[in-house]
């Protein structure tokens, strides 16, 4: 009867759904901002671990050149040594001042290194003079990172 290997094929299906959907969930471990450095071609230190974000454009404040451009390092858990090929990290970043969109980006997991952690990169052009607020998320999880950036005499 066709239908007998069908009933033994069902269970083995719902099985591998059951045990897909059971896996360790993916979540937004941090998120590091640097600014991309114009005379040496360098990046910054994490801003995080800055306070003073005043006229970076002209190398001011805490940021030691330059600076007009900034990379976003999304560092994401999930299963070591697995590779997710479905899955988006999702970035929004606002105007800290209206609120309002200014980027909105998706880029796609690679390969969880060995401890579990997977780096995924946006680039942020033209900022340094308004203050940002960075969302990234995937799925249920998400960080929000704010830059107050300011400029003046």
């Amino acid at each position: 009867m066709p239908f007998q290997g069908l009933a033994l094929l069902v269970p083995l299906v719902f099985s591998w759904v059951v045990t897909c959907e059971a896996a360790e969930p993916l979540q937004i471990q941090a998120v590091n901002v640097r600014m991309f450095l114009q005379y040496s071609g360098e990046f910054s230190p994490s801003l995080a671990e800055k306070e003073v974000l005043w006229n970076v454009v002209a190398g001011g404040g805490d940021i030691s050149e330059p600076a007009s451009a900034a990379l976003v390092d999304v560092i994401v858990a999930g299963k070591e040594n697995e590779l997710i090929a479905q899955k988006d990290v999702q970035l929004i970043v606002k105007s800290g001042h209206t609120g309002k969109v200014l980027i909105r980006g998706s880029e796609r997991l690679g390969i969880f290194n060995s401890s579990g952690e997977t780096h995924v990169g946006f680039w942020l052009p033209s900022v340094g003079c308004e203050s940002l607020i960075v969302v990234a998320s995937i799925g249920k999880s998400s960080k929000i990172v704010t830059l107050p950036f300011k400029c003046g005499e």
